[in-house]
């Protein structure tokens, strides 16, 4: 029982974005490490972007761990698996509701990352209407829970990514082009595996550790 428990321990900690790093030594590897370190300590927004299984999260993960703000929450919004007609109830949170529940109150995944790092994967897949509205939150850190009226007020430090091309997608119409502007204030470009082979035996080592 001791034993399941120091596993499952250990698996929280890693879940919940324990010391995390970059595996291996490739020059294309070392050029995204260099630029982790980089924009970390600075409150940038990143935008990253790679095939999928690339390691987008991992990234996204320790850039929030050497930052100012490694101390506040981390939190993932994958906007693939999301409902679109549900997405803004989730970003936003809803305030009021009907008589009988008038009081009814949900925070949203903004409020969630008060003080720390929203992650929104797949950023492509948001529909254009909440890209407008996510752009509104970008230019003053404020926005209003669905069916209320105060503005709420968040600090909040967003590092959004796609396996998608998000210039193809502005071009077809599908993704705004203002929105990517503010999100790919630094943009860093992961390397697919096939470009970086001599990583294989330290992701090896890596992941039997995992295992073991």
């Amino acid at each position: 029982e001791s034993e399941r428990l120091k596993r499952e321990n250990k698996e929280l900690r890693l879940r919940a974005g324990g010391t995390i790093h970059v595996v291996g030594h490739s020059t294309a590897i070392g050029e995204v490490r260099q630029k982790i370190e980089r924009v970390a300590p600075t409150h940038s927004r990143v935008l990253i972007v790679g095939p999928a299984g690339s390691g987008k999260e991992v990234i996204a993960r320790i850039i929030h761990q050497k930052s100012k703000r490694s101390g506040g929450p981390f939190v993932v919004l994958n906007a693939a698996a999301m409902i679109p007609a549900h997405m803004e109830k989730e970003l936003f949170g809803i305030e009021g509701g009907n008589e009988e529940k008038s009081q009814e109150l949900k925070i949203g995944i903004l409020e969630e990352a008060h003080g720390g790092t929203l992650f929104i994967d797949q950023v492509a897949d948001m529909p254009l209407e909440t890209q407008g509205k996510i752009l509104r939150v970008l230019q003053d850190q404020s926005f209003y829970r669905m069916g209320g009226r105060q503005k709420v007020k968040v600090d909040v430090r967003i590092i959004a990514a796609s396996s998608r091309d998000l210039l193809y997608e502005i071009s077809e119409k599908k993704f705004r082009e203002d929105l990517y502007y503010r999100l790919s204030v630094v943009p860093i470009k992961v390397p697919a595996l096939c470009d970086r082979r001599e990583d294989l035996p330290d992701l090896v080592d890596y992941f039997m550790q995992q295992a073991a």
